[in-house]
C-alpha cells in the first residue's frame, strides 16, 4: 500500500462520558432525536414516536422535551442510528435487477413498522439476526445489545485484555455478548453505568447512543462498503468503493480466479479513489477461456490521526459463457388493442443488447438484431419458434451489438428496415456479412408506419449516438423502443451512452421534438414505457424526463454540471495516466432510483478539455449559428429556442445538419425546426382564427420570452389570433442579455 499512516493517540471526554445509571423512561420527536444525534434527515420519514410523558403531543409539538438525552432508545430507534450513519440502501429502493432477497422478520413490515427500513438494511449487512424470526422493534434496546450492535455494524476489534474485571455484574453479561462488550469497553467507546457496574441489561439513551456513536466515528474509520452489493451473481459487475469517514483513503486488492486477495494493507494495495477511478469493472471479458470469473475484494479505508478500519471481503460471480441459447421473456401478454412483446438475449453476449419481438394480429416486427456472433447461432430461427405471423426486422443503428444477426434474416428473405444513413453505414462494412445485409435493406424515413394489424408502429431517427439512429413507438398504447437512445439505467454495469454525434444543444432540440412526435403518435397522447435495449427495466416519463435534463442542465449551467464518467473516472476508460477523456452529465442516484440517466464517457473532448460540445459556427455543413456557445460563458448566450409546438396549426419545418455528408448520404433529418432558422410557415386549416403557441427555449435562464410582445414563461403556452398571411413573432434574450433572437411564423391556409 502506498503510504504510511500515523495513527496519534486521541480522546474526547465528550465521546466516553456516559450517563450513569439507567435513564428514565422518556420519549422524544424523531426531529429531536435526529437533531440530537447530528443527523437533521436521520428520522424524518419514519413513522410515529412516543410523545414526551405528560405533553399529550406529537412529534410537531412546540415545546422541547424535557432533557432529551435521557429518552431511552427502542430497538428500532437505535439500529436506524446506525444504518442511517452508513446510508444502507433498502432492496425496495434499490436498482439492481440481480439484488439478493431481503432479510425480513415476522413482526417488521414495510409500510407500517417505523424504521423498517433500517432494520432490515441491517440484517442484510449483519449487524441483528433474524435467525429467531422477530426483532422486537417496539423494545428499549440493552446496552450490551447495543455494544454487539456497535462492534458488528463498525467492525470494532477484539480486546487483547479482559476490560470487565473491574465490574461486579460482569458475570451477568450475555456469554454471546461478552466480547463485544469488552472489545467496546476496551476501545473506550463504553464505559460503565456506575463505577462498579456495567448494567448489561440498562436501557441505552439517546445521550449514550449520540456518545458512542461520536467515539467510534471519531476514532475509528468506518469499514469500507461497495455498490453494488456484494454476493450477487450477474454478467457484469461495476463496483463502487466507499467509507462513511470523510477523507479517509480507500486501498483495495482482488482476484478473479477465486483465490484469496492480497493483504490491501501491504504494498500490493492500489489506492481507490471514485473521482480517478469510476467504478471497478469487473467483468468476464471476451478474451476469458472460462465461463465465469469469481471476483474476491478486500478493501480497508486509513485516515491520519485514526485507527484503520477493519479489511472488508466482497465477492462477485459474475457469469458470461462462451457458448450460450438465445431466451426470452414476454414482457407484455398482448390484447385485441396492444401487441405481443417478447424480450431476448443471448447470456453469452458481453454487452447484453436486448432483441425485441413485437407482433400484432397480422404481422410481427423484430427490433434490433443482437450481439451474439451470427456463425455460432442463427436469431432468425429462434424468432421462428417465437413467431406465429410473417414479420419484418427493424434494425436502430449499425452498432454490431444490435446488428449481428442481421445476415441471418436477410439471407433468408426477411426484409430489413433500417435510416438510409444507417443502410448505408452497414454497406460501408468491411464484413462481407454486414455488406450484403446492407444493400438487401429497405431504407426508411422519419414517420414511417409499421402496421402489424390491431396496432400501428411509428418509427422515427434521432441522430447522437449514431448518425441514422432509429426508434419506435406502438401508437395503441405509447410504448417506446430503442437501442442506445434515453441512456441506459443498468446500475450494476453503470453504464453511460455517448451522444457525441451532434452538439448538445442541437440534440437537445432533436430530443424535445421526438417526445413531441412520440405524444402526437399515441393515440392517448402519451409516452408510458421507454424501453433501451441495455436497460433490465422500461421506464416512464420520468426516466425520460431525466434523460433530456442531463442536457438541459449542460445548457443551463454550462461545464459546471459535468464530472468524472462513473465509468473510467478522471483517467478515462481504461484508465490511464495521460488520456483525460471522461467527461459525463448525470440525473438522479444510480444505486436508488431506475429513472436516473447519465451521457457522456466521454462528452466532448473530454474532462479538463475545453468545452467543445455546444454548437459553433462552421462550413462543414449548413448551420445558421453565429455565436460559439463553447467560449467562456458562451453558455450564457443562448438566446434561440430549442422547439416550437403549435396546436391548431402545423409547423413546416426545414432540413436540419449536423455533420458532413457519411457514406454518399447526408447527414439531416427533414421538416424539423432549427434553433437557427428564424423564419417558418405555419399551415392551418381553412376558418381557423386562432393559434396555440408554445415556445420552449433553448436556456431555461433567458431573460426574456416574447410572444407578439406579451411575455410567456418557460413551459407555457398562449393563444394568439390568426388568419391567413399574419405573422407570430417570437422574441427571446439571452440569459446575459447580450443576444436577442426573433423568430416568424407566417400563418398560410391549407
Amino acid at each position: 500500500m502506498t503510504g504510511k499512516t500515523k495513527h496519534s493517540k486521541t480522546t474526547s471526554q465528550d465521546s466516553s462520558v456516559l450517563a450513569q445509571g439507567q435513564a428514565p423512561d422518556q420519549r422524544i420527536s424523531r426531529r429531536l432525536f435526529g437533531q440530537l444525534l447530528g443527523l437533521p434527515t436521520l428520522l424524518a420519514s419514519a413513522a410515529t414516536v412516543t410523545a414526551v410523558t405528560g405533553c399529550g403531543g406529537g412529534d410537531d409539538d412546540p415545546a422541547p422535551a424535557p432533557n432529551p438525552d435521557a429518552a431511552t432508545l427502542s430497538r428500532a430507534e437505535f439500529v436506524a442510528t446506525i444504518s442511517s450513519y452508513f446510508n444502507w440502501v433498502h432492496s425496495s429502493e434499490y436498482n439492481d435487477p440481480y439484488k439478493l432477497p431481503q432479510p425480513t422478520f415476522t413482526d417488521v413490515k414495510l409500510g407500517v413498522t417505523p424504521r423498517a427500513k433500517e432494520i432490515e438494511t441491517a440484517a442484510e449487512e449483519g449487524v441483528v439476526s433474524n435467525a429467531q424470526g422477530s426483532f422486537l422493534p417496539d423494545q428499549p434496546v440493552t446496552r450490551e445489545e447495543a455494544a454487539e450492535m456497535y462492534v458488528k455494524a463498525f467492525k470494532v476489534p477484539a480486546a487483547s485484555t479482559d476490560a470487565l474485571a473491574g465490574f461486579s455484574d460482569a458475570g451477568a453479561i450475555t456469554a454471546s455478548r461478552r466480547a463485544s462488550v469488552n472489545a467496546m469497553v476496551a476501545a473506550g467507546h463504553m464505559k460503565g453505568a456506575s463505577a462498579t457496574q456495567f448494567a448489561p441489561a440498562a436501557t441505552l439513551t439517546a445521550g449514550e447512543a449520540k456518545a458512542i456513536l461520536a467515539s467510534i466515528t471519531t476514532q475509528q474509520v468506518s469499514p469500507p462498503q461497495v455498490m453494488c452489493k456484494s454476493g450477487t451473481t450477474a454478467p457484469r459487475r461495476y463496483v463502487q468503493i466507499s467509507t462513511p469517514t470523510p477523507g479517509a483513503r480507500i486501498f483495495y486488492t482482488y482476484t478473479f480466479d477465486g483465490s484469496e486477495p492480497a493483504d490491501p494493507t501491504t504494498a500490493a494495495g492500489i489506492e481507490y479513489n471514485f473521482e480517478n477511478n469510476g467504478v471497478l469493472q469487473f467483468v468476464n471479458p471476451l478474451t476469458s477461456t472460462t465461463d465465469y470469473r469469481l471476483y474476491r475484494l478486500k478493501a480497508v479505508a486509513v485516515k491520519e490521526g485514526m485507527k484503520p478500519s477493519a479489511v472488508q471481503s466482497f465477492t462477485w460471480n459474475i457469469v458470461r459463457p462462451q457458448t450460450g441459447a438465445f431466451q426470452a421473456r414476454l414482457i407484455h401478454a398482448g390484447s385485441e388493442s396492444s401487441p405481443r412483446v417478447w424480450k431476448i438475449h443471448n447470456p453469452a453476449e458481453y454487452f447484453q443488447a436486448f432483441v425485441f419481438y413485437i407482433e400484432g394480429s397480422e404481422r410481427g416486427l423484430v427490433f434490433d438484431a443482437g450481439e451474439y456472433g451470427y456463425q455460432k447461432a442463427n436469431l432468425k430461427a429462434y424468432i421462428d419458434t417465437l413467431a406465429t405471423k410473417p414479420y419484418d426486422l427493424v434494425v436502430g443503428h449499425n452498432h454490431p451489438d444490435h446488428a449481428e444477426q442481421i445476415y441471418n434474416f436477410t439471407s433468408a428473405g426477411i426484409t430489413l428496415h433500417a435510416s438510409a444513413i444507417e443502410k448505408a453505414a452497414i454497406m460501408a462494412s468491411t464484413r462481407p456479412d454486414f455488406q450484403a445485409a446492407g444493400a438487401a435493406a429497405v431504407a426508411i424515413g422519419d414517420g414511417h408506419v409499421f402496421n402489424l394489424g390491431n396496432v400501428q408502429l411509428t418509427a422515427f431517427m434521432q441522430p447522437g449516438h449514431t448518425n441514422g439512429l432509429m426508434t419506435v413507438i406502438v401508437n395503441q398504447t405509447g410504448w417506446v423502443f430503442s437501442s442506445d437512445m434515453f441512456a441506459c439505467n443498468r446500475a450494476y454495469t453503470a453504464d453511460t451512452t455517448q451522444y457525441n454525434l451532434v452538439k448538445v444543444d442541437l440534440f437537445l432540440s432533436l430530443t424535445q421534438q421526438l417526445i413531441a412526435n412520440y405524444r402526437r403518435s399515441s393515440l392517448t397522447g402519451q409516452i408510458t414505457e421507454v424501453t433501451n435495449a441495455h436497460q433490465e427495466v422500461p421506464v416512464g416519463m420520468e426516466g425520460v424526463n431525466n434523460f433530456v435534463k442531463c442536457f438541459q442542465q449542460l445548457i443551463d449551467q454550462g461545464d459546471a454540471v459535468t464530472r468524472p464518467s462513473i465509468r473510467g473516472g478522471r483517467f478515462g476508460n481504461p484508465t490511464s495516466p495521460t488520456t483525460r477523456n471522461s467527461r459525463m452529465t448525470m440525473v438522479g442516484d444510480m444505486w436508488r432510483d431506475k429513472n436516473w440517466m447519465a451521457i457522456g464517457n466521454p462528452l466532448g473532448s473530454g474532462l479538463d478539455q475545453p468545452v467543445d460540445y455546444f454548437t459553433a459556427p462552421t462550413t462543414a455543413y449548413p448551420c445558421g449559428a453565429t455565436v460559439n456557445y463553447n467560449a467562456a460563458d458562451g453558455f450564457r448566450k443562448y438566446s434561440v429556442l430549442s422547439n416550437i409546438e403549435l396546436v391548431g396549426g402545423t409547423l413546416v419545418g426545414v432540413d436540419v445538419y449536423w455533420a458532413p455528408p457519411a457514406n454518399g448520404v447526408p447527414n439531416k433529418v427533414s421538416n424539423k425546426f432549427d434553433p437557427w432558422t428564424y423564419a417558418y410557415a405555419v399551415t392551418v386549416p381553412a376558418g381557423t382564427t386562432s393559434l396555440v403557441v408554445k415556445p420552449t427555449a433553448m436556456s431555461n435562464l433567458v431573460s426574456s420570452m416574447k410572444v407578439n410582445g406579451t411575455a410567456l414563461a418557460q413551459g407555457a403556452s398562449t393563444t394568439v389570433a390568426v388568419a391567413p398571411g399574419s405573422v407570430v413573432t417570437i422574441d427571446v434574450v439571452s440569459p446575459d442579455g447580450s443576444s436577442t433572437s426573433s423568430y416568424k411564423l407566417t400563418v398560410a391556409q391549407v
